[in-house]
């Protein structure tokens, strides 16, 4: 194949690829700006032209949306669409095609849009925080966490790893290691089964190990690009081993667990608010019930790159040591998305 060749087929591939994802803003005052349309949210319409980065224009200021792409669509009166969006009819309303039909409506009435969701997808961040005092008293609390989503087909893989390290005038106070792995089967989107595998360690508070293991089920409440919020309830055994004056003592309990999971994209995405928690309860065996929370903030720096400030809450109604039930963390630090 010659060198001609080549550059044609180059060329027509950046040509299809245009067509497939470019779009079109036809403005009330006749501009026209094209790029690729990214998102429908808070009365503002975000899209990318290929000569600058991603900018949102005013949903009034818009006069239609020319888009071939198929888009995930929720409209003011609640309902869920998979639909196109094909200019204007002759009244001026938006043309939005269904794979059922095609209907009309006002422009304003798109209360969300976003990028399909795509078979196969994945993300992850890693991240470290850290505070110190000193004065009266000389303190340390250093957190490593890693967590990675993917999702592939009606299959997801959450993996999490949490390592903290605290030190108070010289003592170390905490040393705890927390792996979890939860595995979700889209039985019915949005609903699915669970499976959840927890490990945790703190030899501090002569924590040895605790394994959860439950099985549930959960729903996906929103699952999109700027916000994703799901629940998950279920049940199973936990085992412990604790370190006592006698040596180590291992029990077992028969758990209920929830978790939630929830994160919202602020200003165009620039900064996340996130909250997860766990809540695991004994029905059997030790009586105890723990309460793990993580809310934070992450600002984007690069598109690799994020601030982040988070704060860190646990309580056990019955500790496995004679230590406080509660234990609060203020962190800040950075971190890496993938």
């Amino acid at each position: 194949m010659n060198a001609f060749a080549l550059k044609s087929l180059a060329v027509l591939s950046v040509l299809l690829s245009h067509s497939v994802t470019a779009g079109v803003l036809v403005m009330k005052n006749g501009d026209r700006i094209s790029g690729e349309i990214k998102q429908v949210w808070d009365g503002e319409i975000t899209i990318e032209p290929g000569y600058s980065d991603k900018f949102s224009v005013d949903v009034p200021a818009v006069n239609y949306i020319e888009s071939e792409r198929e888009f995930e669509i929720e409209l003011e009166d609640g309902r869920n669409i998979v639909a196109q969006l094909l200019g204007a009819d002759a009244s001026g309303n938006q043309i939005v095609k269904t794979r059922d039909g095609t209907i009309s409506i006002e422009l304003a009435q798109l209360f969300s849009l976003d990028e399909p969701e795509e078979a196969f997808d994945w993300g992850s961040n890693v991240e470290f925080s850290t505070a110190i005092n000193s004065g009266n008293t000389d303190s340390s609390n250093t957190k490593i966490r890693a967590d990675g989503t993917v999702k592939l087909s009606d299959h997801r893989h959450i993996g999490e790893v949490t390592v903290i390290r605290e030190e108070q005038d010289g003592d170390t106070t905490k040393d705890q290691d927390l792996l979890r792995y939860n595995y979700n089967w889209f039985f019915r989107d949005p609903w699915f089964l669970s499976a959840q595998l927890s490990f945790e360690q703190d030899p501090i508070i002569e924590l040895e190990e605790r394994v959860i293991t439950s099985a549930g089920v959960g729903r996906d409440i929103w699952d999109t690009p700027r916000r994703a919020l799901s629940v998950q309830l279920g049940g199973g055994s936990q085992t412990e081993k604790i370190t006592t004056m006698a040596g180590t003592v291992s029990t077992d309990s028969t758990v209920l667990t929830w978790s939630l999971r929830y994160r919202q994209d602020l200003f165009d995405g620039d900064l996340e608010l996130y909250h997860n928690h766990s809540i695991t309860t004994n029905v059997s065996g030790r009586t105890n019930t723990s309460y793990k929370t993580t809310t934070g903030l992450r600002y984007e720096i690069t598109d690799l790159l994020f601030a982040n400030l988070s704060v860190d809450f646990d309580y056990e109604t019955d500790p496995v040591e004679a230590v406080e039930n509660e234990d609060i963390a203020l962190l800040a630090g950075v971190g890496l998305e993938f």
